[in-house]
């Protein structure tokens, strides 16, 4: 078996969804925000940040082995990351474009930011804390630069992602202790603050050319003047356009069965190598153009076969957030074991049950951190953000998604 092997992927997730469906999980249930939603969306997130988790175990094979961390020359699971990625910015610009259409622009934007963020900020900065330490400890609590380098360094990091600066702190690359995953966030931050702008669209009939417009000018920009900020302002407008054609009505007259099978059949286009085409990036044009039409599926109705709306993606996708930002610290730690790491590194078998090993702490560390942390939160947010109204524009969507990222070299 290769340590890169596609087949693991599916056998981890395989694991993943039984201990997540276990009886002794129930305690994640009742998430905040629960009811008539795009109930699919929740399985899907879960699925795109579990992508993240298996893209990161088999960096961290090739980065224990050789010190390089790089993604993996696998063409498969070199896009698992990007594509969970991806994935999470269209989950964010559907939720939040929706929200807009549905109140014309309308409703409190004081709820909207407090809300992200009470919904942000805590596990960030508890993961960014962590982090910290583990820097610390591997300095061996000795000052290897100027303290003066090393506060600015933290501060840097602990600016709730606002700025994208991932620097070393006190000489040690902290961005590989997390995995790098802390990198979207300030796409995300910027996605927010553009809703003050792009409300007005909301509020035209026109909004749908609108916004089409403005994706097909982002991915035109990309390919003319290779710009990594356009491709990643083009997912958020997938999500945004998607909400836009449901809103006017425009979803796939098709049967679950129907859309979820085409959703799988962009799924295989992008994974599955052809002689006709080659997928270089999981941030190109042609994946986005693909992952578009995944999720213009799924919003219309697609489930997988029933896969996203399972018990078992429904916890996933509610604890997803802490899967997503600790990966890279239980990856770390558990790497940092020397018989664990020997005994994984001797053969590809044994690096996946480590691999399975991590995969189980982080859920359940995840499902205890939402439990005690981001849902008592987020409770919290609302509570506060209610404390004083203030009319304005748009009202948050509950646990709407995305919260930053894969990985690695950018």
């Amino acid at each position: 078996m290769a340590i890169a092997s596609p087949w693991t992927f599916f056998a981890l997730a395989a694991i993943v969804m039984a201990f997540t469906y276990w009886p002794s999980f129930r305690f994640v249930d009742g998430a905040p925000g629960g009811g008539t939603r795009f109930v699919a969306l929740d399985g899907l997130r879960g699925f795109a940040a579990f992508s993240v988790f298996a893209f990161h175990v088999v960096v961290t094979h090739d980065y224990v082995a050789t010190g390089a961390w790089a993604p993996p020359p696998s063409g498969f699971y070199a896009l698992l990351g990007p594509v969970g990625v991806s994935l999470f910015f269209m989950i964010t610009g559907f939720l939040f474009w929706t929200k807009l259409l549905s109140t014309a622009g309308s409703g409190s934007w004081r709820s909207l930011y407090v809300g992200r963020l009470f919904r942000i900020a805590p596990m960030y900065l508890i993961t960014v804390l962590a982090m910290l330490v583990i820097v610390l400890a591997k300095t061996g609590f000795v000052l290897r630069e100027p303290l003066g380098l090393v506060v600015v360094a933290a501060a840097q990091w602990l600016a709730l992602g606002i700025v994208n600066l991932q620097p070393d702190v006190n000489g040690y690359p902290a961005t590989h202790v997390i995995a790098g995953v802390t990198w979207t966030i300030s796409y995300e931050w910027a996605f927010y603050a553009s809703l003050l702008a792009t409300a007005v669209v909301a509020r035209s009939r026109a909004h749908l050319p609108l916004v089409a417009a403005a994706l097909v000018v982002c991915l035109a920009g990309k390919s003319l003047l290779h710009s990594g900020v356009l491709g990643l302002a083009a997912l958020f407008l997938c999500g945004m356009t998607v909400a836009s054609l449901l809103h006017a009505k425009k979803t796939l007259a098709l049967s679950n069965r129907l859309s979820s099978a085409l959703a799988f059949a962009c799924l295989l286009l992008i994974f599955v190598p052809s002689p006709l085409y080659e997928v270089r990036s999981g941030y190109s044009t042609f994946v986005t153009l693909l992952l578009g039409g995944f999720f213009y599926c799924v919003c219309s109705g697609a489930t997988l076969f029933g896969l996203l709306t399972t018990r078992a993606a429904q916890r996933l996708g509610a604890i997803s957030y802490g899967v997503y930002l600790m990966q890279g610290i239980v990856l770390t730690l558990v790497f940092a074991i020397p018989p664990l790491r020997d005994f994984a590194m001797r053969a590809p078998a044994n690096y996946w049950l480590v691999g399975t090993l991590c995969a189980c702490i982080l859920i359940g560390g995840a499902g205890v951190t939402f439990v005690f942390v981001e849902r008592p939160c987020i409770a919290f947010g609302k509570h506060f953000a209610r404390r004083s109204p203030v009319p304005g524009a748009v009202t948050p969507a509950p646990r709407v998604g995305a919260f930053g990222a894969v990985p690695t070299q950018q």
